[in-house]
Formats: C-alpha cells, structure tokens, sequence
C-alpha cells in the first residue's frame, strides 16, 4: 500500500529591509539628528545677545565678560551657547559664586537668540569689623541683611558698625541673621528713646563668649543679653536714663549694665 504523498508549502521570506518597524526606528534615528544638529550648532539658536537689568554698582563690563565666557564653555565637545540647552542653573552658580555682591539671578530665555539676566545686588545695611582688632586700621566689609559680607568697606561710615571674631569669605554668612536682626530692632526702638534723651547707638561687638554692648555716638556703653526678653532691657534703658542718669552727668557714664533680670547697673568713669 502507497505511503500519502505529502507536500510542504514554502515560506516566503520577507526582507528586514522592508519591515515597517525597521523603517519607522531609521526615520525616528534621521529625526531626532536632525533635531540635536538644528538645536546645538544651528546658528539660529545661538545665543547672540545678553540683556543685563538690575545693577548699580558692579561694573557691567565685567558680568558681560563672565557670561560670554560662560557661552563659549563646552561639555563633552558641545557647545554651551545654543539657547534651548543653555545651562541656566549652572550660570547662575557662576555668577553669584564671581560677584559675592549679587544677591540673586533671574535668567528668561528670549527666543531666538537673547538672554535676559536679571540681577539683584545686595544692599549694606552695616559695616563689619573683627572684634580683636576693633581700634587697630583693619580691612571691614559691607554687610547685608542676611549678615553675608560682600565687599570691603570704611569702618568710619553711615552705616552701624559690628564687631565679633569670624574669618570673612565674601558671599557667605558671617553674622547670625535673626541675630542681626534683633540688634536692627534695638536700634529702631533706642532711636524713640534718643529722640528725647540725646543718645544714639552706632556700634555693637559681640565678645567671645557672646556678650553683647551696644555703642553709643557718645562712647559710653550698654551691656545686653540676647537670650533674654530685648524689649524689656529696652524699657530698662528708658527707665534709666529718664529718672537715674542726669544729662549733665551723661559724659561720666561709662556703661549701663542691662542684662540682669529688673536690675539695671550704672557705671561711671572713676
């Protein structure tokens, strides 16, 4: 008996040349090529212009040089100067890290080809000094309302003089602000009290171990203690000078010593 003849059919081959999906990655491929050559090196996208606003006291020149240098940087052979993948972050570290005046950058790209940097200066609001050499020609430094020194400054100013032990790098805290911010407050409330007893504080040194005087244009003295209640030292010192200390007598005082619960203490020269 014959064995069943049986037949195979042959399978077409179909190339991988014409599979759609081959096609599709080759044309996502070319695209997206396309797309990071007209991004990094099209002229187009280059940045061409740097707008500044903000300063008043930094040479412009010089933030101008520092960003254009900035632009012609490159990471991993590309150029840093194409608009969309221009490093932002990376350039405003730049600038405040260069310009220790600068409190703060805003950076807007401008499509095509601008960049609009706004800056923020700081602004002095005391002049610091190191405590140890206090009466010796030092160099002293403007310092903002963060207590961050930014440049260097003549001690003999408009400006409140403070004093205290620190290594100064410009752009980084120096003093305490809530610290310094409760020494601007006891000025603000004093210049009430010295509207009508004559006084003015124009100094304060904070000593080793944190003590705290007060000095007045008059060149006696006010002993503090910052970790207790200010306003209440405050109304001591109005007390004090109100129904204990004389006018005629103010050129004897040496200090009031404020820092001792509802006492007050008042030294005179000898």
């Amino acid at each position: 008996m014959r064995k069943p003849l049986r037949f195979r059919t042959k399978k077409k081959r179909v190339s991988f040349l014409r599979l759609r999906f081959f096609w599709c990655v080759i044309g996502v491929f070319f695209a997206l090529t396309s797309f990071f050559y007209i991004v990094v090196f099209s002229s187009f996208l280059k940045i061409e212009k740097i707008e500044i606003h903000g300063v008043r006291e930094i040479a412009l020149e010089h933030i101008l040089s520092v960003s254009k240098d900035y632009l012609w940087q490159t990471f991993l052979g590309i150029p840093q100067n194409s608009i969309l993948l221009f490093d932002m972050k990376g350039f405003k570290e730049e600038l405040i890290f260069t310009f220790p005046a600068i409190s703060s950058v805003t950076l807007k790209r401008s499509l095509p080809q601008t960049l609009i940097v706004k800056i923020q200066e700081r602004e002095q609001i005391g002049t610091w000094c190191p405590f140890e050499k206090i009466d010796e020609e030092v160099v002293c430094f403007a310092i903002d309302a963060k207590g961050i020194p930014f440049k260097k400054a003549e001690k003999e100013s408009e400006y409140i003089l403070f004093s205290s032990k620190g290594e100064v790098k410009l752009g980084k805290e120096l003093l305490n602000p809530l610290l310094l911010f409760t020494f601007l407050d006891f000025i603000e409330e004093s210049e009430k009290i010295g509207e009508s007893f004559l006084f003015s504080i124009i100094a304060f040194t904070i000593g080793e171990r944190g003590e705290i005087q007060g000095v007045t244009k008059e060149g006696w003295k006010i002993l503090l203690d910052i970790k207790e209640d200010m306003g209440w030292q405050q109304t001591k010192l109005q007390i004090v000078l109100e129904q204990k200390i004389p006018l005629e007598k103010r050129g004897e005082l040496e200090y009031i010593d404020l820092r001792f619960g509802d006492q007050a203490y008042i030294k005179y020269f000898d």
